[in-house]
């Protein structure tokens, strides 16, 4: 009876061994299999990128606003505005300082640099150019304003050209909108 039992588990190590082996033949076969994704994902990677992540973007933008409306940010304001604490806005103070971006000194107002200027009105015209495609598109004010902030940090300076072209020509050419929006049925 034990030569029975141990010729089963032979034949079931030899069956389990043949399966493993066909299961690795199907991930090799799978893997060889282009998918559409990994290719465009490792090709995007490899795209000339900044030093700004979408953190400092986001600093630079509200720093930006608060100086547009008072002729300075301080740390209280952008820890409010952002919702992170104190600590945190500190740092990132001292990162855009050390980045020629912000001009910070504890415990006095800050102020972008020239550059941090730039780059500030740069990030604010993508988000105004993404909302108002957005919003041609019929996405909702509010929809509109918190996908444009998502959306702002990961798009290309080209998309973005092209994008500003095609919101200039739709609000420049309101009966073509019209059209696109309520086509005439060209039924009788």
């Amino acid at each position: 009876m034990s030569a029975i039992i141990l010729e089963m588990a032979d034949t079931y190590k030899a069956g389990a061994l043949k399966n493993r082996c066909i299961g690795m033949e199907t991930m090799r076969a799978e893997k060889r299999q282009t998918s559409y994704i990994l290719p465009r994902l490792r090709a995007a990677r490899r795209l000339p990128s900044t030093d700004l992540t979408s953190s400092v973007e986001d600093y630079l933008e509200v720093i930006y606003e608060l100086m547009k409306e008072r002729g300075y940010a301080r740390s209280v304001d952008i820890s409010e505005y952002l919702g992170v604490k104190s600590p945190s806005v500190t740092s990132m103070l001292q990162r855009l300082h050390g980045m020629g971006l912000v001009v910070y000194e504890r415990y006095r107002g800050i102020t972008l640099t020239e550059r941090g200027k730039r780059l500030a009105r740069s990030v604010e015209q993508r988000h105004l150019v993404i909302t108002r495609f957005l919003r041609i598109l019929g996405v909702s004010e509010s929809i509109a304003n918190s996908d444009a902030e998502g959306i702002e940090h990961h798009v290309h300076e080209a998309t973005i050209d092209r994008i500003t072209k095609f919101v200039d020509f739709v609000e420049k050419n309101k009966a073509w909108f019209d059209a696109f929006e309520h086509p005439k049925s060209s039924e009788p």
